[in-house]
């Protein structure tokens, strides 16, 4: 489902091809061997050795290594691909619990939120935060901002794109941090870490104005 999502949305924005054709390769690759694998480190080599020859050169040249991803200071090079895939893979399915996650952590594996996901409740639409890592979403206040808490609405801002009208960017002036929410209801086959990589457009906009977002996607913006 993943693979079929990242390839429709691959013809549909051309300008996110590129790392959505490579991502689709790696989901079908996924699914074909996910099951042979309890440790991330051997599916993360096994997509590098079949994948990383059709890759940009920043992914190609690297070593996939899980541990380096998993501690490094810097989640935005480009160059954790194939580490942060297998991750993502085994994280899915391992029981994890992290019981003393701060609001802005992922309550399940403790990692940062990627994006966020407005889904429809009542009579508006309510916020969860979806995990860079495990993909599992939890609740977080709207209108604050996910990496300092800050509610002021003078310091938050929000845009968008016409070609893009399932998503808008929230940005945050105290600490120039941004993420991209997105809205399901607005593009009903939508999977949100697949669809948040369409966003290339708003994520070079964002990042000439100085925001840094929370953390990176696959493509490493």
């Amino acid at each position: 489902m993943r693979a079929a999502r990242a390839r429709h949305l691959a013809a549909r924005y051309p300008q996110s091809a590129e790392v959505l054709e490579l991502v689709a390769a790696a989901y079908e690759l996924i699914g074909d061997l996910q099951h042979k694998f309890s440790e991330a480190q051997p599916l993360a080599d096994r997509l590098h050795a079949a994948l990383g020859g059709r890759a940009p050169e920043p992914v190609r040249d690297a070593v996939p290594s899980v541990e380096t991803y998993y501690n490094s200071p810097n989640p935005f090079d480009p160059a954790s691909f194939f580490a942060r895939l297998a991750l993502e893979a085994w994280a899915r399915h391992a029981p994890l619990q992290f019981p003393n996650a701060a609001p802005n952590e992922c309550p399940r594996c403790g990692h940062a939120p990627q994006l966020g996901v407005l889904r429809q409740s009542g009579n508006g639409d309510a916020l969860f935060l979806a995990c860079s890592l495990c993909r599992h979403e939890w609740p977080f206040r709207r209108t604050t901002c996910p990496e300092c808490a800050e509610t002021d609405p003078e310091r938050l801002s929000y845009y968008s794109a016409e070609t893009l009208p399932f998503a808008q960017t929230q940005t945050c002036q105290s600490c120039n941090a941004y993420i991209h929410l997105l809205s399901p209801e607005r593009e009903l086959e939508m999977i949100p870490e697949v669809d948040e990589l369409a966003l290339l457009p708003l994520d070079v906009w964002a990042q000439e104005q100085g925001f840094h977002k929370v953390w990176p996607n696959l493509a490493g913006l």
